[in-house]
C-alpha cells in the first residue's frame, strides 16, 4: 500500500444540540478512577466537563498532567489510534486490559496501540508521522471500525441518506465512515450540518466522541442545515453512483401480495460507474441495491401489498448477527446459513459473507451484509447476486443462465457445465460436515471456507460432551483433527485464511498456534 498521511474527519460538538436519552451502556463499564476536578483547566461550567469526567474515570483518556488536561490541545494520529483502540477493549469486552497495550520494549509509547488497532482492522493504512494533527476525517474513521470490530452498533437516532451532510462529497474515502457516526449521533457537525473534514480535533471534542461511544445517552441529534447557510458553505453533493457506494438497482417497490417467492436475483453491469441489469428476477420487489467496499445492502418493503417476501424475510431475520444496532449472536454462529441464504460474485469472483444485519425504517426494513474480504467499488464491471432460494430453473427461464451455472456449482465454479466430480464433491462435504456434527454436544466455533470447514465443539462424531475437538473438513468430505482439547480462544483473521487458536500450556501461560487454510 502506498505511504500516505491519511487525512479523516470528524464533527465538531455544540452546546446547543439535543441529547437523546437512551439506556445508558456506561454503567456496565467499571470506573477504574475518581475524577475530583484535578484538572484546573476544566472549568465547572465547561460544555465538555462531564465528557473529560466519563473518559477519565472509565480509564479511557488521561490528562496531559496531573493536574491539566489541555481541552484545546491538538490530539495527534497516534493518541487517536490509542483512543480508538482503547475503546475497541471496552467495548468488546467490558473493560481495559491491564497488559493489553504494554508498552515494555517498545521503541514508542504508541507502538502497543497500534499493533492492536492494526490486528483488528482498526487501522488498515501506513502514516507518514504519527505525530502530525488529526484530521475529524481520521477520527470518523477509525472510530467506526473500532466500534463495529468490537460487534456493536448503534442505533442509528439520525437519518441522513447520503449527500445530507452539504460537505461530504459521498465519493470521499471517509463519507462511508462520517455518515455511520453521524447517523449513531457520536458525530454531527455544527450548527449549519457541516463536518469540516480537513480540520484538526480538540481534546474537548475527542472526550465527547468517545463517552458517546460508550454512553448511548450522550449521543447528539443533527442539526439540518439553516435556512440561510453562510456564504462558504458548499453546494449540496449529488447522490449519484461513485465509487464509493455502487448503486446496482435502484427502482420502485413494486407491492405484491403474494406470498411464497424464493427470493430475488439480479446480473448487473456496471460501466463508468453505471449500472445496468442484464436480467433479473422480481429484483422490482428490493427497490434499492447498493454495494459498498465492506458490504451490499438491499431494502425490503414492508406492510400490506408487500408480504411476496415474507419467507426470505424470516429466513433472514433467521439467520442475522444482528437487528437494530442489538448484537443477537456471534457471527461465526451463523457464517454457513447467511452464505446458504444470499451469494455474490463480483466480476465472476465469489464474495463469502461474514455477517448479516437489518434495521427497520418506516415503510421497509434494511439487509446489510458485510463482505469476508473489502472490495473496491470503482473496480466493478459485473455483479451477480442470488438472495433466498429461487430453484436454478427459475433462473434459467428469466435469463439468468450464467448466474444459474454459478448456483448450481455452489463455490463459484463457472464454464459451460457443471463439473460432475464437483456435484459430487459437494455432496460428500455436505455429508461430512452433518456426519461430525451429529449428536454434537456443544458447536463453539463454526466456519467456512473455499478449502474447508472449520468446526470447533464438544461431542464431534458422538465423542462425548467432555471431549473438545477443533476439526478441518475439506471439500472432498475428508477430515483432519488439528487439535484435541479445550481451546482458550479461537478466531480466523480478517482475510478469511489463517486460524488462530490459544490453548493453555502446562505451566499456566497461553500458546497461540496459527494455521493457514488458504
Amino acid at each position: 500500500m502506498k505511504n500516505k498521511l491519511f487525512r479523516i474527519v470528524f464533527l465538531p460538538f455544540l452546546l446547543a444540540l439535543v441529547l437523546v436519552m437512551t439506556a445508558a451502556v456506561s454503567a456496565d463499564y467499571a470506573r477504574v478512577r475518581t475524577y475530583s476536578g484535578q484538572f484546573a483547566d476544566v472549568p465547572e461550567n465547561a460544555w465538555f466537563k462531564s465528557n473529560v469526567a466519563l473518559a477519565y474515570e472509565l480509564g479511557i483518556i488521561n490528562g496531559k498532567s496531573e493536574d491539566s488536561f489541555d481541552p484545546d490541545g491538538t490530539l495527534t494520529i497516534a493518541e487517536t489510534i490509542k483512543l480508538a483502540a482503547v475503546s475497541n477493549e471496552l467495548l468488546a469486552k467490558g473493560s481495559i486490559g491491564e497488559d493489553t497495550f504494554s508498552a515494555e520494549g517498545a521503541e514508542h509509547w504508541y507502538d502497543p496501540y497500534v499493533s492492536y488497532a492494526v490486528q483488528r482492522d482498526i487501522v488498515t493504512e501506513t502514516y507518514e508521522n504519527y505525530n502530525a494533527p488529526a484530521t475529524r476525517a481520521m477520527v470518523a474513521v477509525l472510530f467506526s471500525r473500532a466500534v463495529r470490530g468490537a460487534g456493536v452498533t448503534p442505533d442509528e437516532i439520525n437519518t441522513l441518506e447520503f449527500g445530507d451532510i452539504p460537505d461530504v462529497d459521498p465519493s470521499a474515502w471517509y463519507a462511508t465512515s462520517v455518515y455511520r457516526l453521524a447517523r449513531w449521533g457520536v458525530m454531527v457537525g455544527n450548527e449549519w450540518g457541516l463536518f469540516n473534514a480537513d480540520s484538526s480535533v480538540r481534546r474537548s471534542e475527542i472526550s465527547a466522541v468517545v463517552t458517546r461511544v460508550v454512553d448511548p445517552s450522550l449521543r447528539i441529534l443533527y442539526h439540518q442545515p439553516g435556512q440561510n447557510p453562510p456564504a462558504e458553505a458548499p453546494a449540496k453533493q449529488e447522490t449519484a453512483a461513485t465509487p464509493g457506494v455502487l448503486v446496482l438497482y435502484e427502482g420502485e417497490n413494486a407491492g405484491s401480495s403474494v406470498a411464497g417467492l424464493a427470493g430475488f436475483a439480479g446480473d448487473v453491469s456496471v460501466s463508468s460507474g453505471k449500472s445496468s441489469v442484464l436480467a433479473s428476477y422480481s429484483l422490482d420487489l428490493t427497490g434499492h441495491v447498493a454495494l459498498e467496499r465492506d458490504n451490499i445492502s438491499f431494502r425490503l418493503a414492508k406492510g400490506s401489498g408487500y408480504e411476496a417476501f415474507a419467507a426470505v424475510r424470516s429466513q433472514l431475520e433467521e439467520a442475522a448477527v444482528g437487528a437494530n444496532g442489538s448484537a443477537i449472536r456471534p457471527a461465526s454462529e451463523v457464517y454457513t446459513r447467511i452464505n446458504e441464504l444470499f451469494y455474490l460474485w463480483v466480476n465472476g469472483k465469489r464474495a463469502t459473507i461474514a455477517g448479516l444485519w437489518y434495521a427497520d425504517h418506516d415503510g421497509y426494513t434494511t439487509y446489510a451484509l458485510y463482505l469476508d474480504e473489502a472490495l473496491d467499488p470503482a473496480a466493478v464491471t459485473r455483479a451477480q447476486f442470488v438472495c433466498g432460494q429461487p430453484g436454478t430453473d427459475t433462473l434459467k427461464l428469466c435469463g439468468l443462465d450464467d448466474l444459474s451455472k454459478l448456483v448450481e456449482s455452489a463455490y463459484g465454479v463457472q464454464g459451460d457445465s457443471v463439473d460432475a466430480a464437483t456435484l459430487v464433491n459437494q455432496e460428500a462435504f455436505k455429508s461430512a460436515v452433518n456426519d461430525a456434527k451429529a449428536g454434537a454436544a456443544e458447536i463453539l466455533f463454526e466456519y467456512e471456507a473455499d478449502r474447508c470447514a472449520i468446526l470447533y465443539g464438544a461431542g464431534l462424531y458422538g465423542s462425548g460432551a467432555e471431549s473438545y475437538r477443533l476439526l478441518f473438513i475439506f471439500r472432498d468430505g475428508t477430515s483432519q483433527t488439528v487439535y484435541e482439547g479445550r481451546l482458550k480462544s479461537i478466531r480466523v483473521n480478517s482475510n478469511g485464511n489463517v486460524l488462530y487458536y490459544t490453548v493453555t500450556a502446562p505451566d499456566g501461560k497461553e500458546i497461540q498456534h496459527g494455521v493457514n487454510f488458504d
